[in-house]
């Protein structure tokens, strides 16, 4: 499995899908073993942040957005996926370890909203991903003037899917992934399509200090919620990779429903050539 991204610091601009291309910069990251052994490598590119502001776009509730990339291969599918969670939980570790595989033990709270443009091919199929690292909110925006009125919450009625973060040794922090859930559902536009979202316990390396024990929570978020969960480690980058496979699955994928989850670049991988996608 292979991704490749670039980062922008919301507001960006979005005009012109081929904007900052030839200022990026691009490095290649080393193979490494996914789960079910599939392989994962990694393209970053870097982007200078420009004024304006990035709206993922479309009605609340449309369908995958598709295009035609050049050189892809065929039509390529659009998927807006929000990450939300407490301060604390690791929100932005765990973007940050799927797309450039590091870690900082640092903890660096997420003051704005944040747009990563990650490219994947799975199962020979290309996907692009809107990530939307977003900071703590006080409550769901129960409408779109005051989604919009808020410029941390621009885009949050209008996503595919939502990553709902919290920290397996911090009790408050399930109990907001539990409030923010139950907003979603109360506040989406009735009559769409039912939203995917993944509860994400993160800190699975601390395992000692969980507070709730993990069979409970998965009973209750899968049988109850009827939500797809994961605990993963950011630190360690455990589970990080599955948690992304998983995604792609709840979205609607279904060429990656009954398949390994192996992606990969279209011929990207041959010695000095760089693709950006």
């Amino acid at each position: 499995m292979q991704v490749g991204s670039r980062t922008l610091s919301s507001p960006v601009p979005c005009t012109n899908p081929a904007w900052g291309r030839s200022a990026g910069q691009a490095r290649w990251k080393p193979w490494s073993r996914g789960p079910q052994g599939q392989q994962w490598s990694l393209l970053t590119v870097a982007e200078p942040p420009a004024p304006g502001i990035c709206s993922p776009g479309g009605p609340p509730g449309a369908a995958a957005r598709t295009r035609r990339r050049s050189g892809a291969g065929g039509m390529v599918s659009t998927y807006r996926v929000a990450v939300l969670g407490a301060r604390g939980v690791g929100k932005s570790a765990i973007v940050r370890q799927f797309l450039y595989n590091e870690f900082s033990e640092v903890c660096v709270p997420t003051t704005a909203r944040r747009l990563y443009l990650p490219a994947v091919v799975m199962n020979g199929h290309v996907h692009d991903l809107q990530i939307l690292d977003f900071p703590p909110i006080s409550a769901f925006p129960v409408n779109t003037l005051q989604e919009w009125a808020d410029a941390c919450c621009r885009g949050l009625r209008s996503v595919h899917a939502y990553i709902l973060v919290y920290d397996i040794c911090c009790f408050d922090s399930f109990e907001y992934v539990k409030t923010i859930r139950q907003q979603i559902l109360e506040t989406r536009v009735i009559g769409t399509s039912e939203t995917p979202i993944i509860i994400v316990g993160n800190k699975r390396d601390l395992q000692r200090g969980r507070v709730i024990p993990r069979w409970n929570v998965s009973h209750l978020v899968r049988k109850t919620w009827k939500c797809g969960y994961v605990e993963c480690s950011a630190k360690y980058n455990w589970h990080i990779l599955l948690l992304f496979s998983e995604l792609l699955k709840s979205v609607g994928c279904a060429r990656c429903k009954h398949v390994h989850a192996a992606l990969r670049f279209q011929g990207a991988l041959r010695r000095n050539r760089c693709t950006i996608m």
